[in-house]
């Protein structure tokens, strides 16, 4: 379960890289860690207008739901939703697959791994740090938020240099798919090729403080580069 990610990008180095704009942009702000379990939103592109950024709460609810966020996630948890699951076409899942796909904009997650007895969490991310999307997909709630969940697949043997304790990984494309990902001409059975074939991005992974990443009162106050970088990483020594 990936239920911490990370995104500490400058609204307009987003921009720039995705080559959109924010439909609200004094809605963001640059976050260490964004906590799934709390009530968090995300910066999404989706497949109805891919040239802008929207922002969605991270954690799938259904398409005509009126009740509490919290209500939902504490019944079933939609943070994270498995590509390889069978029972993918029903329920709440039924048309996001094939209608309603996104990208989540952000520049790290998380990943943990059992060392000497004791769990050590990693960041994951790309060299300097820069923007990069994870495969979605959403749901418009009946009050016209957009809610969503990033999507999972099983670990493959261009995943297994980063530490990870569970068998999946985010699903991550290069800028040069994404435009194939959010096509609306496409379904999900369509793209099954592009899933299995994408070309992988060259992650980096490094350990970090416990107390940082444990500690909400610290991680909320570390909101830009400079200070995450110095206060997140540990030496591996």
């Amino acid at each position: 379960m990936f239920y911490k990610l990370s995104n500490t990008c400058k609204l307009k180095d987003i921009e720039k890289e995705f080559k959109t704009v924010f439909k609200y942009p004094h809605l963001y702000e640059p976050k260490a860690i964004i906590n799934g379990l709390e009530e968090s939103n995300l910066p999404i592109i989706t497949a109805e207008n891919s040239s802008r950024v929207d922002f969605a709460i991270w954690g799938l609810l259904p398409q005509d739901y009126e009740e509490e966020w919290e209500t939902f996630q504490g019944y079933t948890n939609t943070l994270n939703t498995n590509i390889d699951d069978v029972n993918l076409k029903q329920g709440i899942y039924s048309k996001s697959q094939d209608e309603r796909r996104c990208l989540i904009v952000v520049n790290g997650f998380f990943t943990s791994k059992l060392i000497n007895g004791k769990l050590q969490t990693f960041h994951v991310h790309l060299k300097n740090h820069k923007p990069f999307c994870i495969a979605g997909i959403y749901n418009i709630v009946n009050d016209g938020f957009l809610t969503c969940s990033l999507l999972v697949t099983n670990i493959g043997y261009t995943f297994n240099s980063i530490p990870n304790l569970g068998k999946q990984k985010p699903l991550i494309f290069k800028k040069k798919d994404h435009e194939k990902w959010l096509d609306p001409e496409l379904d999900f059975k369509d793209l099954q090729s592009l899933i299995k074939t994408h070309e992988r991005y060259e992650f980096l992974s490094h350990p970090i403080k416990e107390d940082f990443y444990n500690n909400t009162k610290i991680f909320k106050r570390i909101v830009n580069s400079d200070q995450y970088n110095t206060i997140m990483k540990v030496s591996r020594d």
